[in-house]
């Protein structure tokens, strides 16, 4: 216990000193391709993942978890968070006797869109200006271990990259730092603890450099809920004048099946998942009015071996 109450106070202390950091030229709360979220598991479950963390889709949502992953998985997905633009997620981990590792991928797309002039011409139209599209990357790089048989640490590296062809100086690329933590506490009681971009920062082609604030999340889950796990999440922006979020989820589990619920800051989600021998398929139903105007159907395939 006093292990972990040093491990936690470490963690909001790097919290502490890159919020004061952060203070000049911040652009907003969070890196817009980080917010869409990943994973139809989690998102099933309305996001209350932090102690969750056990597959792989850890390296973004606590890679403190990843000491605990035992098994290497892949998992992939690709939804159509609007009309026009796309997201792609790719994520795999492995077991070694060093620890796990985990590489990621995600991209929101926004291609073949027709830029237009601001002004007619003499036939009272507007002129084509040629094809605009806009990519957005994340490249994940995970390494998690565990200190003993309850308490495991871990660390996502992230790698940023904006392209806007067609528009002058529209390119962009930096990258983020993100620590967890997650510990086995007794009675199948789970303590989960990340800071969401400890450190960041991306420089656009302008010469703006553009920093976010870190986000701190502490998460609870318990095996024994209602014969399923029951999980609940609470973050906190570390900048003045951001309130607090808060978000819970359930997930009910039997051999090769599994329902999922779920309430997070976009309102309800649900979900489901089915495993046959190394395939799993996990289907969630959010709202995500960040990007999108309607309801996203999530959907990820999974190996697992």
């Amino acid at each position: 216990m006093r292990f972990l109450v040093l491990v936690l106070f470490g963690i909001w202390c790097l919290g502490f000193g890159a919020s004061v950091s952060a203070e000049i030229g911040q652009a907003g709360q969070d890196i817009a391709i980080l917010k869409a979220g990943v994973g139809a598991r989690p998102l099933g479950m309305g996001g209350a993942f932090t102690a969750m963390a056990d597959d792989a889709d850890s390296p973004s949502w606590n890679p403190g978890g990843l000491g605990f992953v035992d098994k290497a998985e892949i998992t992939t997905s690709q939804t159509r968070l609007s009309t026009d633009a796309d997201h792609y997620y790719v994520s795999y981990v492995n077991p070694t006797e060093w620890g796990t590792v985990g590489i990621s991928w995600i991209q929101i797309g926004l291609g073949s869109l027709v830029n237009t002039s601001s002004e007619v011409n003499t036939n009272n139209e507007v002129v084509d200006l040629g094809v605009f599209s806009y990519f957005s990357n994340a490249y994940l790089v995970s390494y998690g271990k565990k200190v003993n048989d309850n308490v495991s640490l871990g660390l996502t590296a992230k790698y940023l990259s904006s392209d806007m062809s067609q528009i002058s100086n529209g390119s962009a690329s930096g990258y983020s730092v993100t620590p967890g933590v997650l510990v086995k506490l007794k009675n199948g009681w789970r303590l989960g603890a990340k800071l969401s971009e400890a450190i960041n920062s991306q420089s656009w082609s302008t010469g703006t450099t553009e920093q976010v604030p870190p986000k701190f999340s502490v998460g609870l889950a318990s095996a024994k809920a209602l014969a399923g796990v029951f999980a609940f999440d609470v973050s906190q922006i570390i900048r003045e004048g951001y309130a607090m979020e808060g978000c819970l989820g359930y997930e009910w589990a039997k051999e090769s099946l599994a329902f999922r619920g779920g309430y997070g800051t976009d309102g309800l989600s649900a979900g489901a998942g089915f495993l046959s021998g190394h395939t799993r398929v996990d289907y969630a139903f959010t709202r995500q009015a960040s990007f999108s105007n309607s309801t996203v159907h999530r959907v990820s395939v999974s190996g697992v071996w």
